[in-house]
């Protein structure tokens, strides 16, 4: 079975060739299983080699939680205990063909290193109700990740110059690629990473709510911040949906800002602007106050990871 996995730094996203698509947050904690008659009903609580872990959104709700911003990240047991629980969650076949993605700026160095990690790995990782689930990577290919979310469209897309905007949780991809005659040829001058992205709004949130109302939310307790309205503060349910206008529309200002000090040409000379990633929504929105070459790819936040799955279909 082909899967795309896009393990982001905010959120893991993964789909299958049958159309299944499930998202998590990207941390993990080790844990234990009570012997007092309760069974956790959070997903995920998984056990690999002996050991328990607490995986995504159960992990945000453990005292010691992992969330890696390292490269090693990529090619690690962090990184293999996500993919084996997104393929767990997707209910995939043992045989798996693996479509995985990278940042651009650590795509060339670190794209055969984690090829290496998980091709023709076999790996058995137990549900939390005992049961053991078997894989076998039979083939894992790497791609840049706003590259994944440029083959995530559907329709067809014409010739002409376009700049992918892949607004991520810790980082912003801008990719610029010419199509001609359904060649795709990366500008590689205008391609470049910058070292922003929506996890500013979460921290900025988070000072802004401790200042105010004189509670603390680190970051963990504000992965689902994009879903939430209130949050507890004294027993009381506060109100926090102006704050976030005005912290997602200030990250977003700055997160344009930054991308079109680097980029050589004006967002209005490209044959179409186009938004992916969590982020797309936000930084699209203040780039189509001003341009109107400025689309929200569709189901944004899976883009990359439905493109992997594209990537591979096709052969590359």
């Amino acid at each position: 079975m082909r899967c795309g996995i896009d393990v982001g730094f905010g959120f893991t996203k993964a789909v299958n060739e049958k159309g299944k698509e499930v998202v998590f947050p990207s941390a993990v904690s080790k844990t234990f299983m009570t012997d007092i008659g309760l069974k956790p009903t959070s997903d995920y609580f998984v056990t690999y080699l002996n050991q328990t872990y607490a995986v995504g959104e159960a992990a945000t709700q453990c005292l010691i939680t992992e969330t890696s911003f390292s490269e090693e990240r990529f090619f690690s047991e962090f990184s293999k205990l996500l993919v084996l629980t997104a393929l767990m969650a997707l209910e995939s076949d043992r045989e798996v063909e693996l479509g995985l993605g990278l940042p651009l700026m650590l795509y060339p160095k670190l794209k055969e290193k984690v090829k290496d990690y998980f091709e023709f790995l076999e790996e058995i990782i137990i549900d939390k109700n005992g049961i053991a689930h078997s894989y076998h990577i039979a083939r894992c290919e790497v791609f840049p990740q706003g590259v994944g979310a440029l083959f995530s469209i559907t329709s067809p897309v014409e010739d002409g110059i376009y700049c992918i905007l892949d607004v991520g949780f810790r980082t912003t991809d801008v990719i610029v690629v010419e199509i001609k005659s359904k060649n795709i040829n990366p500008l590689l001058d205008m391609c470049f990473t910058v070292d922003k992205g929506m996890s500013l709004a979460v921290e900025r949130l988070g000072l802004m709510i401790e200042r105010k109302y004189g509670v603390s939310y680190d970051t963990s307790l504000l992965f689902d911040i994009h879903e939430r309205s209130h949050i507890s503060v004294r027993g009381r349910k506060i109100d926090i949906e102006p704050h976030k206008k005005e912290v997602f529309r200030a990250i977003a200002d700055d997160i344009v800002q930054s991308i079109s000090r680097r980029l050589q040409r004006g967002f209005d000379t490209f044959d179409a602007v186009l938004a992916s990633g969590g982020g797309a929504f936000t930084v699209a929105s203040v780039l189509q106050k001003e341009f109107s070459n400025v689309q929200i790819i569709e189901n944004s936040q899976f883009a990359n990871a439905k493109g992997y799955l594209a990537l591979l279909s096709l052969g590359l």
